[in-house]
């Protein structure tokens, strides 16, 4: 008998529902989620096992405060089969807390510890350069991390170089491999600033972060760096002890590297900021030399006049020295905006363009040569199929043919015969005598000629090598 996978799933609800109502379980919270709808779900494991959790919004009001992971609780409910997904799930009715878990109390235990060695201090805390020219990143080669960093670095400058350390983020040897590769980075001075993080997850999943041979490795890091583990919620201990936490991997990206427009904008406040300050400076310096010329003293002595001209002509030489510097910072912003015009996607989108045009251009012209050179081959083969046309081919044939019957004809033996020529035979063994030897007197022979036999004896034999 055959039935549908909803009928199977219908007798399973049946048969395992009834057995499993208003039991009391306990275990450790894990990937807690609280969603929009006010309903909890998360997983309650132990040791050994675990079993998925659903808290819907009718019941949570009784509770004291929000569940969290590493939460040790006591959970009453019922055991509820999903049929949309074939699995099985405890469907909570109260819970009621019983202790803080064993990771968050590790957790608690590892960051008192570091506290007191000084690890989390500001004064410990390195600055971040300005704009690095190596960027280099710790975490997995295949998550989505490393994918999130390159495109918020691409959007902000197209110009950077990125240099990624492949390592495990999470299981067996991950906090071993992070903290080589801290060393490694540091030990060949590989960037200037390190990045060190990984995606979200529970709070098993980011415990390599935890770990206080990593914490270690970043404190004693002279490379900055930037801690960027989880989502914006998730606080590890590698964030505490790195020199600035990001709270995601692209909000990492952005503190690395500035803004190209920004660069520019900054670079124009400056000129402008320049500008107004010599102005400000000359127009000063101007009065005050006015009011020096002004003075009675100054104009009734001859004396003087020397040094005033001099001061006219350093006054000259100051006006010409503030214009040079301004042409220089004005050829630089040129330089600057000639840069970024270089890098505008539209002029890139435009050589793209005529660049395809080009190719396109060129394998139309080498597809219209091939065509050619196909057409020129094909009339040649055209041409010889004509010097090789079946009826005249099979004409040539057939005058071969009568040619080799001529010839045949002409080697049968009974023309030969035709003109007086015959075949002597020796009866007694039924063959053709080729020589005088073949024969005894006596012997029973007989002629062949083209229209007839003759019989015979031999009574008498004479060999061409006897003499007359």
């Amino acid at each position: 008998m055959t039935i549908t996978v909803s009928e199977l799933t219908n007798q399973i609800k049946r048969h395992l529902e009834p057995s499993f109502k208003g039991i009391t379980v306990t275990g450790e919270i894990s990937n807690f989620k609280a969603q929009q709808s006010g309903h909890y779900y998360f997983t309650l494991k132990d040791e050994n096992s675990q079993i998925a959790v659903s808290f819907f919004n009718a019941a949570r009001y009784k509770l004291p405060r929000m569940p969290k992971d590493g939460d040790k609780v006591i959970l009453t409910g019922d055991i509820n089969v999903y049929a949309p997904r074939g699995n099985y799930q405890f469907v909570a009715q109260g819970l009621k807390f019983t202790g803080i878990g064993d990771l968050l109390l590790k957790l608690h235990e590892l960051k008192l510890e570091i506290q007191k060695l000084g690890w989390f201090q500001k004064e410990a805390k390195k600055p971040l350069p300005k704009n690095p020219k190596r960027i280099g990143v710790i975490t997995s080669p295949t998550g989505a991390v490393i994918q999130d960093i390159i495109q918020v670095l691409s959007r902000r400058c197209s110009n950077f170089h990125l240099i990624l350390y492949p390592v495990k983020v999470q299981g067996d040897g991950a906090k071993e491999e992070i903290a080589q590769a801290i060393q490694q980075m540091n030990r060949y001075q590989l960037c200037d600033v390190l990045v060190v993080g990984r995606g979200g997850g529970s709070i098993e999943d980011l415990w390599a972060f935890n770990e206080k041979i990593v914490a270690e490795a970043i404190y004693l890091s002279v490379i900055p760096i930037i801690s960027a583990v989880g989502h914006e919620t998730d606080f590890t201990i590698a964030d505490f002890v790195a020199d600035v936490r990001a709270p995601t991997p692209s909000s990492a990206a952005e503190m690395v590297l500035e803004k190209t427009s920004d660069i520019l904008e900054r670079f124009q406040g400056l000129q402008k900021r320049l500008e107004q300050l010599a102005n400000h400076t000359l127009h000063r310096k101007r009065q005050l030399l006015e009011q020096i010329k002004k003075h009675p003293f100054i104009r009734g002595i001859g004396l003087l006049h020397p040094f005033l001209q001099r001061m006219d002509h350093m006054t000259d030489s100051l006006d010409l020295a503030m214009k040079s510097c301004l042409n220089d910072q004005q050829r630089c912003l040129q330089i600057l905006s000639g840069s970024l015009k270089s890098l505008d996607p539209r002029k890139i989108l435009l050589d793209k363009k005529e660049r395809l045009e080009h190719l396109k251009i060129l394998i139309l012209s080498k597809t219209r040569q091939e065509f050619a050179h196909q057409r020129q081959t094909l009339e040649v083969f055209k041409a010889r199929l004509k010097t090789h046309e079946p009826i005249q081919l099979l004409k040539q044939l057939q005058e071969r043919l009568l040619r080799l019957r001529e010839h045949l004809i002409s080697l049968n033996p009974k023309t030969i015969l035709t003109k007086g020529y015959c075949i002597p035979l020796d009866k007694r063994n039924n063959r053709v005598i080729l020589s005088v030897d073949d024969v005894v007197v006596g012997d029973a022979v007989e002629f062949i000629f083209h229209n007839g036999t003759i019989g015979a004896h031999v009574d008498g034999i004479r060999s061409s090598l006897q003499t007359t």
